[in-house]
């Protein structure tokens, strides 16, 4: 059989390393990946039609452990909203299996109310219905924004500020992603030094790095995954979220250009060194942003046309 080298040899090792941190964190209470995952399957059995009276029982246990370990840790990895969405499903899932009258399920339900989860006003996190009402935002204007938006290479030096990206990156967070993994971080940069350092490696930035105001690294983590098969997620769910990223910064007014991160070794570990990622991290983007240099110009990009790309399929 050939060996594979090069990039698919590369690629074999961020998986292998992402596999062997997320088994290592698999019998620690620190895996909230993992708590993530069986969070969201729970949630869509309470959402199933018809509803079984009893399932996860492979995973509840371990669920529930997780979860009042994690959310009683100060400063631990649960946010606020978070914890609020896991505890109403955890008690929606003990409402819905308690006419099933299984002992272990009665014995993990004290647990879970023991740590002051069950008790909780807090209620509305959980499966709910769909809002039916008039979307915030008329299509022309959600269109309008994604027209308008170009790739800015040239930008004036005002800074931008700080509430202003974490807005654009509050939309970015509501992005689907497989399992509600999350399986990415963003690394900003807004001081001049950073910038440059960081806009200097990939090469997709020669003859403009040096004039860019802000930079952020979309980083994805294969400890979220447990089997090759989940290897592109982190690729699919970065680019998602990253999305909503551009979109949320244009809405501030805010320019953006995202910078081809190649798959080359030694860019790779020049970027790795500069971040010190982790072995089971790997580089998915990089997006400039900044206030746009109304003297600069900006590449018009015409798109394909609609029925180029898209048709309605009716199998036999």
């Amino acid at each position: 059989m050939r060996v594979a080298s090069g990039p698919l040899a590369r690629e074999g090792r961020l998986v292998r390393a992402g596999i062997d941190r997320y088994e290592g964190s698999s019998n620690r209470a620190e895996d909230v990946y993992q708590l993530r995952r069986n969070i969201h399957m729970l949630e869509k059995g309470l959402t199933m039609r018809p509803r079984r009276p009893v399932f996860g029982m492979d995973y509840i246990e371990k669920t529930v452990d997780t979860f009042v370990t994690l959310r009683g840790r100060a400063g631990g990895p649960l946010g606020h909203e978070e914890s609020l969405w896991m505890n109403s499903v955890l008690a929606d899932f003990f409402d819905a299996t308690r006419a099933a009258d299984d002992e272990s399920l009665k014995k993990l339900e004290v647990r879970f109310a023991a740590a002051g989860s069950g008790s909780s006003d807090d209620r509305n996190h959980g499966p709910h219905h769909p809002v039916l009402e008039e979307s915030p935002v008329e299509p022309s204007d959600l269109l309008a924004l994604a027209r308008g938006r170009r790739s800015v290479r040239w930008f004036d030096p005002r800074p931008v500020a700080r509430e202003i990206v974490d807005r654009a990156m509050s939309v970015a967070l509501e992005a689907p992603t497989a399992c509600n993994r999350q399986p990415y971080r963003y690394l900003v940069f807004d001081d001049v030094a950073s910038v440059k350092k960081v806009a200097a490696v990939p090469m997709g930035t020669r003859g403009y790095a040096d004039q860019l105001t802000g930079i952020v690294v979309v980083v994805g983590d294969m400890s979220a995954f447990f089997d090759p098969r989940d290897r592109h997620l982190i690729y699919i769910d970065g680019c998602l979220a990253s999305m909503g990223l551009i979109l949320g910064l244009e809405s501030e007014g805010v320019g953006t250009c995202v910078i081809n991160w190649p798959d080359m070794p030694e860019k790779e570990r020049e970027m790795r060194r500069l971040l010190s990622l982790a072995e089971h991290e790997k580089v998915i983007m990089l997006i400039a942003y900044g206030y746009a240099d109304p003297a600069g110009l900006v590449p018009f990009s015409a798109k394909a046309e609609l029925r180029d790309v898209r048709s309605f399929v009716e199998l036999p």
